[in-house]
């Protein structure tokens, strides 16, 4: 970097706050992961002899974020000097480090309780006011989690401000601050508007539309009988409006005046083979016999296996349900189940929210997703040249999982290098993967990245316990200039995706209700040939029900319905372990070919693990700075000018 530049990188950084400035000298300070600590090394101004370092950290405590505070204050009378007078690192005076690991304890009320929420809803025994939320594991769906029961401890919060405060400390400063969200309790009818995902879903011009569907499973505790079921059901039935939808040439809420039936069949006489063979035909029955016009689409059927040991099958059709809201569903049938409590009160209706939709404007974000469609991508190999459309019925998955320590170490030690989430290496992966496989060092692969979609797209807006399809999917164009280098790759990724607009609900708006234009021009875009979605940490005992696993609950999709994808990637972490699902039509690709691509997948992702967790891994990227107009390599530059000791 010559003079000129540095003297123009150094009138960009004196416009950043004192805090700013401060975060960028941290970067003095590297060493491995295990022992990494800034180090703040101060020289106060002349007659100024009374600097206390703990106030000074308190000071940036309120300035910056948590991995940003250093470890340590160091007070000096002047800064140690080589012969041709730069700074010299190697003589700066060892700090004193508190080398516990324990976190620093909740000082309050509000941080007490928001420290239990983190440790039920993380599966952690204890958790540090300063540790942050992505570093312990979190991800999008957790912080849904995380909200819903603040509100039920009487602590307001908005899903999103633990992207923006990922610390109890932080969070607890905005405890309350959001507008208290009104809601009526009342049991809400009349027309709800299409969401985008739904008119998605009614775009692919299905076969059997009616049957597209999730189920799941459970035991009924000892004890509760048929009757105590169907009266639970009933509640859900009447508390989630959504459950109540129907579909003619419009959507509508219907009341709450005929709950459904609950099927019961009698297991007994048959072996637990035949049980489990029955389990299936019952569920493809049910799972088929529903009407969208009709309405009714939840359908819920017990099996009475032996004395007190009975299993109840939830059926509901995709369009009134989601990951979240089958954690909300469950949670609340354990309660009713279990006592008489009553649910926790109704947070906005999904008849409000569809509504909200439509009235928000993001036309400001139409030139982003332009781009992301139109720009040229690689088209990804097939095995075979089948034209034809994909079907639900030559459908076949692949499954690849990581071991334990090495998903631990993507949950918790990769975040913590360039102050990444877990989508952030998870696609990095992906696109590595992508790439390598048609063959190129570099390039750029779309892909549609699945998300929750419960944003708050409005102050007035909150769906923490509302159930419904809230799903939002969005395409990225993921441009990787080295599929070798994984830490480039990894930063890289990471600063694309920290420049899309509200976590991408606004692609699928401008795509289904913005101006005609604009849902032309990218509904003629070509489309994504991959869907990727990580659900999160899928630990169902939370719920407090037994969920019966590896249970064939038969078939959930109608085999002549039409796939919209290519590939179709889920990733879960389920006993500690990353597990990766790869769906894909046997009639465009052999299952060795998905085979090999779900195992490179997981070869990319332990490389990327490994490389961050090496003595000489990590530091900041622009997007930890968002206020300034820094690329990588001039902030790399001039972190190195700082490190060289100007």
């Amino acid at each position: 970097m010559t003079k000129d530049n540095y003297g123009e990188l150094r009138q960009r950084v004196m416009k950043l706050s004192p805090s700013q400035r401060v975060a960028l000298a941290q970067q003095l300070s590297h060493s491995s992961k295990s022992s990494q600590r800034l180090v703040a090394y101060v020289v106060p101004k002349p007659h100024d002899s009374a600097l206390n370092p703990s106030v000074l950290k308190d000071f940036l405590k309120s300035k910056l974020p948590n991995y940003m505070v250093p470890a340590a204050i160091v007070p000096l009378e002047t800064l140690p000097r080589t012969a041709n007078g730069k700074v010299d690192v190697n003589a700066l005076p060892e700090p004193k480090i508190a080398t516990s690991n324990a976190g620093e304890a909740p000082r309050n009320a509000v941080e007490e309780t928001l420290a239990q929420i983190w440790q039920d809803v993380l599966r952690l025994n204890a958790v540090g006011i300063h540790d942050n939320f992505f570093e312990l594991g979190g991800d999008s769906i957790l912080s849904i989690q995380i909200v819903s029961r603040a509100r039920e401890a009487g602590l307001r919060l908005a899903p999103n401000q633990l992207f923006e405060q990922p610390t109890i400390a932080e969070l607890a400063a905005v405890v309350n601050l959001t507008p208290a969200v009104a809601a009526t309790q009342a049991v809400v009818t009349g027309e709800v508007p299409l969401t985008p995902i739904q008119q998605w879903f009614f775009e692919q011009k299905m076969e059997s539309a009616h049957h597209w569907h999730q189920a799941m499973l459970v035991e009924v505790p000892d004890g509760v009988n048929s009757e105590r079921v169907e009266g639970a059901i009933a509640i859900l039935w009447t508390h989630h409006d959504a459950l109540r939808l129907s579909f003619t040439h419009k959507q509508t809420n219907t009341d709450a005046s005929n709950p459904p039936k609950l099927i019961q069949i009698d297991l007994t006489p048959l072996t637990a083979s035949e049980q489990v063979q029955a389990i299936a035909a019952h569920g493809t029955q049910l799972h088929q016999d529903v009407n969208l016009a009709a309405g009714g689409l939840m359908r819920t059927a017990l099996f009475t296996r032996g004395t007190n040991q009975s299993w109840l099958l939830l059926s509901l059709h995709h369009l009134v349900v989601d990951a979240v809201s089958w954690q909300i569903l469950l949670g609340d049938l354990s309660t009713l189940l279990g006592s008489t409590a009553q649910l926790p009160e109704k947070t906005t209706s999904f008849k409000t929210w569809s509504e909200t939709l439509r009235m928000a404007t993001q036309q400001a974000e139409a030139d982003f997703w332009l781009t992301q469609v139109e720009q040229p991508t690689l088209p990804l190999p097939h095995d075979y040249a089948e034209t034809a459309l994909s079907m639900e019925a030559t459908t076949q998955t692949v499954t690849a999982s990581l071991n334990q320590e090495d998903t631990q170490a993507l949950l918790q030690t990769v975040p913590a290098v360039y102050n990444t989430q877990i989508n952030d290496a998870l696609l990095t992966a992906l696109a590595q993967t992508l790439l390598q496989w048609v063959g190129a060092t570099s390039g750029t692969v779309r892909v549609e990245v699945e998300a929750h979609g419960r944003e708050q797209i409005t102050p007035e807006i909150d769906v923490s316990r509302t159930v419904g399809w809230f799903t939002t999917t969005y395409p990225v164009s993921l441009q990787v200039r080295n599929t070798e280098d994984c830490m480039e790759s990894l930063k890289s990724v990471k600063e694309q995706l920290r420049q899309i607009p509200d976590r991408g609900i606004s692609y699928g708006m401008l795509r289904y209700l913005g101006n005609e234009t604009i849902r032309q021009r990218l509904a003629q875009a070509s489309d994504s040939e991959v869907l990727f979605n990580y659900l999160g940490q899928q630990d169902l005992t939370s719920v407090g029900l037994q969920i019966i696993q590896d249970i064939d609950v038969g078939t959930l999709r109608d085999p002549q319905n039409r796939r919209g994808y290519l590939l179709e990637i889920n990733a879960w972490v389920a006993n500690g372990q990353l597990q990766v699902n790869w769906r894909y039509d046997t009639k465009m690709h052999r299952p060795d070919t998905l085979k090999t691509l779900a195992n490179q997948y997981l070869s990319v992702l332990k490389s990327l693990i490994a490389q961050c967790s090496t003595t000489d891994s990590g530091g900041f990227t622009p997007s930890d700075f968002p206020d300034t107009d820094f690329s990588q390599s001039e902030l790399d530059d001039f972190i190195g000018q700082l490190t060289g000791g100007y």
